[in-house]
């Protein structure tokens, strides 16, 4: 048996063409030597039915997974819908409690109000009150003889306004007659002046004055040019004067410009070498300030000033905050340069931050003093360890003690630590759990004697006896027995300002480690800090710097000013010098103005004084000519001066009569309000005897009131308790249908996750489908190869494939010719002889014919004819798809069209392969 490689194409399925024959002979064609076996076929024949069958299965599983989900989804929507309906339900029913509730708070209230008032339905209360109501009754008959006398004074203060609205209408209608009587004087004095107006004496009047108006003018304008030509060449030789003077003081101006222009440049060199000596030393203590705790612990550890065990302490403390391997108790902080910034701002190695634990540590020593505890010593290594501590809780994506959880980060050094995080001081965090104590101590008071207070100073034995006690307790207290117990020593505190979790920033910790002999008194840890902080920042010396460059700028700042000050010295000179020289010129053009004006008055005043005298002669002779008409005139506006003094007078008592109804007027208003004040007493007076009746009536009825109000809370909590029950029912069925909801939406994922492997399983028996059918047309290639092609062939091939393998079988379709023809051929290798295949044998011709199903290939009886001419038709049906993976079927091929198509009509014993 030989190994035979065959060719396929990668992606379209060939319907492999089974062969078959009757009576298991074989028919052979002289011109063919291709031989195909009755077990050949049967072999190809079950290869592809058993895919086909698998892919049927796999369609089949993928229909019922698909319905499965639709049933699911149905069910989940169900169950969906339920629990939406029932929300809405527990919500009313909550509402309806809290209503219920109300108003057994106000039933309550209406019992409480009901006990005060039986409390007060006393014999003695009761007589009061009828005494009280028989005094009010009294205070009401006052009140109304009050309103009645407030009634008459309001109809005497009305009858006192009618009386001066009278006066005032007499007043007006003499003032109406009065007014006629000046019109007519009017009249008159009107034809009168046109009488007079006819005979020209007006025109006469009017032309002396006119003249003499002209006159007087041009002697006014000639006294005012006078004095202004007196003033102006005053003013002329001001100004020469000053001018001479600004000239003067703009040269010395100008050479204080470039006075203070020297001066400048003197004052920037200064400025430049105070900026450099503060750059340069602000530059030290900032490189000095981003060492953070390790400048300081290095600091410490080389000084050989301390002693040996303080650089010890130091040294190892300086290890931990940097990393070093084995640094302490032979562990490795693997992720310490992690999680350690060195010196920066919101690091607890920052300066500031070391320099903030001094607080933590004085307030704990506080608490301390209130128990009696002694004050334990500052360990640098445990400074150190508590860094670390403090920075872990940024590192890391959890808020806890990294010796906890050394399986994620790894070692962690042994000791007693505290953490704590928020904007809070941490000894006031860590002590707060008191509390616990406090309210376990009030719910079981014999308790008390374990309360850490009990005893003063706390000792170490009642410490531990009391621990003891509340470890099996309900309580919470690890924080504030650390902080209190009395054997803790050689601590350390460190805190960060990182943000540890939304909304929680600050991470501090307090970390006590034992048996280390390295440890100070606090004062001598506060003295080394302060030190240290003060030789790092230098604050005086930065301090005294920046007044220099403040001293410097503002130097620099009064030189320049000084030059701008010179310079607009210079222009506002020279801006005066211009204004001068242009005042100058502008008061030589006015005298010239004012002299010519002056002696063209002169010349006006003659002209104008001959006119006058001309004026006067004709007025003259006009009142001449006048006579009666011009007394007839004097006597008209005589009249008429007299009927305005009557019209005057009569106006005046009409503005007399004018205040008297005003005056009465706010008299009925003030007894009118009299009278509703009087009215409100009166009313006021009777709502209390209504008052005093209602209370009567309640202390008389105050027993019986009380059981109502009893009778009342009793019904409100009844329906407040059932309210309650509904809601707890409601609240029941709600539970209930959420775990249907949740167990109908775990069903849908279920399902739908069952179709995802149901269409996966589909789209690999398809691909199962294609290999199988391929490798049938490989064998009758191999050994079929007739000498002839059918008698016609497609005249085109399909490029394309289709895109599916159908679901549905026909049960039968007539012979196919194929469609298409694969353009790529992958080598697929294999072991498998077919049926038939001798060695030395040469395979015999014959004729089959093969028909084709959609998606499926069958076996039909050989013909009579050695050459049947197939038709073609082809179908094909869409199935899901998963990912980018997709199902593909081929259609069917007649023996003849197959064996042309695949160019296989003779076999060359020289390309076997």
């Amino acid at each position: 048996m030989k190994k035979i490689r065959y060719t396929s194409v990668a992606v379209a399925t060939l319907a492999a063409a089974t062969l078959a024959s009757a009576n298991n002979k074989v028919s052979a064609d002289a011109t063919n030597n291709t031989v195909i076996t009755e077990s050949a076929r049967q072999t190809v024949q079950d290869a592809v039915s058993d895919a086909q069958n698998a892919v049927n299965s796999a369609q089949s599983n993928v229909n019922s997974k698909e319905q499965a989900l639709s049933d699911a989804q149905g069910k989940a929507q169900t169950a969906n819908n339920a629990y939406t309906t029932q929300q809405s339900k527990l919500i009313d029913s909550q509402k309806n409690l809290a209503n219920k509730q109300e108003a057994v708070k106000q039933a309550q209230n209406n019992l409480d109000n009901a006990e005060k008032l039986a409390q007060q339905a006393t014999p003695e209360n009761i007589k009061q009150t009828r005494k009280n109501i028989s005094d009010q009754q009294k205070v009401i008959q006052n009140a109304q003889g009050n309103v009645n006398d407030a009634n008459t004074e309001l109809n005497r203060a009305q009858d006192q306004l009618n009386n001066a609205k009278q006066k005032q209408a007499n007043a007006q209608k003499l003032v109406n007659n009065k007014n006629l009587a000046k019109q007519d004087a009017d009249n008159n004095v009107s034809k009168a002046e046109a009488d007079v107006k006819n005979s020209g004496l007006n025109e006469a009047e009017q032309n002396v004055q006119k003249v003499q108006t002209t006159l007087d003018n041009i002697k006014k304008t000639n006294s005012s040019n006078e004095s202004v030509l007196k003033q102006n060449q005053t003013a002329l030789a001001d100004n020469k004067k000053k001018i001479a003077d600004l000239n003067n003081k703009i040269d010395a101006a100008k050479k204080n410009v470039a006075d203070a222009q020297n001066n400048v440049k003197d004052k920037q060199q200064a400025l430049a070498t105070a900026q450099k000596a503060l750059s340069d030393l602000q530059d030290q203590v900032a490189q000095d300030q981003a060492s953070g705790a390790a400048g300081f612990f290095k600091a410490i550890a080389d000084n050989k000033d301390n002693s040996e065990s303080l650089r010890e302490d130091a040294q190892t403390a300086y290890n931990i905050i940097t990393g070093q391997p084995n640094a302490y108790q032979d562990i490795t902080v693997e992720w310490a340069k992690k999680a350690v910034d060195l010196g920066q701002e919101k690091d607890s190695t920052s300066l500031n931050n070391i320099e903030k634990a001094l607080g933590y540590y004085q307030h704990w020593m506080t608490y301390r003093d209130k128990y009696g505890l002694s004050h334990p010593s500052i360990s640098l290594t445990a400074v150190a360890i508590a860094m670390l501590s403090s920075d872990f809780q940024h590192y890391s994506d959890e808020f806890n003690h990294p010796i906890l959880l050394t399986a994620k980060y790894g070692p962690f050094y042994e000791d007693e630590e505290d953490i704590s995080a928020g904007d809070v001081n941490p000894i006031d965090n860590w002590m707060s759990e008191k509390a616990d104590i406090d309210n376990y101590i009030k719910d079981h008071p014999d308790a008390a004697t374990y309360s850490f207070e009990s005893n003063y100073p706390l000792t170490q034995d009642e410490w531990e006896k009391d621990v003891d006690f509340w470890n099996d307790k309900p309580v919470y207290i690890g924080h504030y027995t650390s902080m209190i117990k009395p054997g803790a020593n050689y601590v350390g505190l460190a805190g960060n300002e990182y943000e540890i979790q939304p909304l929680m920033n600050n991470a501090d910790s307090m970390d006590e480690i034992t048996f280390n002999p390295n440890g100070m008194d606090f004062d001598s840890y506060q003295n080394l800090v302060h030190s240290y902080l003060q030789n790092v920042k230098q604050e005086d010396k930065i301090k005294t710097l920046n007044a220099n460059v403040t001293t410097a700028n503002q130097n620099l700042t009064n030189a320049q000013n000084a030059v701008k000050s010179a310079q607009n010295n210079v222009k506002s000179l020279q801006d005066n010098l211009a204004e001068l020289n242009n005042s100058s010129d502008k008061i030589n053009k006015a005298i010239a103005d004012t002299q010519a004006a002056l002696a063209k008055g002169k010349a006006n005043l003659e002209f104008e004084q001959k006119q006058l005298d001309q004026a006067n002669q004709t007025l003259a002779d006009v009142q001449a000519k006048v006579g009666t008409k011009a007394k007839a005139l004097d006597n008209a506006k005589t009249a008429q001066s007299k009927a305005a003094e009557a019209l005057s007078q009569a106006q005046k008592a009409l503005s007399g009569t004018e205040v008297e109804v005003k005056t009465a007027q706010s008299n009925v208003e003030t007894a009118q309000n009299n009278l509703n004040t009087k009215n409100n007493d009166l009313k006021d007076a009777q709502n209390k005897l209504t008052a005093l009746n209602q209370t009567l009536s309640n202390l008389e009825n105050s027993k019986t009131n009380l059981e109502k109000a009893q009778k009342a809370l009793d019904n409100a909590n009844d329906e407040a308790l059932q309210a309650t029950k509904d809601v707890d029912a409601q609240q029941s069925i709600m539970s209930s249908l959420k775990k249907n909801k949740e167990k109908a939406d775990a069903q849908v994922i279920t399902a739908t996750e069952k179709l995802k492997q149901a269409q996966s399983d589909l789209t690999v028996a398809q691909g199962r489908l294609a290999a199988e059918q391929k490798i049938a047309e490989q064998e009758a290639q191999k050994y079929n190869q007739p000498t002839e092609q059918p008698t016609s062939q497609p005249s085109e091939q399909p490029t394309s494939q289709p895109t599916a393998q159908p679901s549905e079988q026909p049960t039968s379709q007539p012979t196919a010719q194929p469609t298409e023809q694969p353009s790529e051929q992958p080598a697929i290798e294999s072991n498998t002889q077919l049926p038939g295949e001798q060695k030395n044998e040469e395979p015999q011709p014959m004729t089959i014919q093969v028909t084709t199903k959609k998606g499926k290939t069958s076996i039909v009886e050989p013909t009579n004819s050695s050459s049947t001419q197939p038709t073609t038709k082809q179908g094909a049906q869409q199935l899901p798809q998963t990912g980018n993976q997709k199902s593909s079927s081929l259609i069917g091929l007649s023996f003849a069209g197959l064996l042309s198509a695949l160019g296989l009509t003779k076999v060359n014993k020289k390309r076997k392969d």
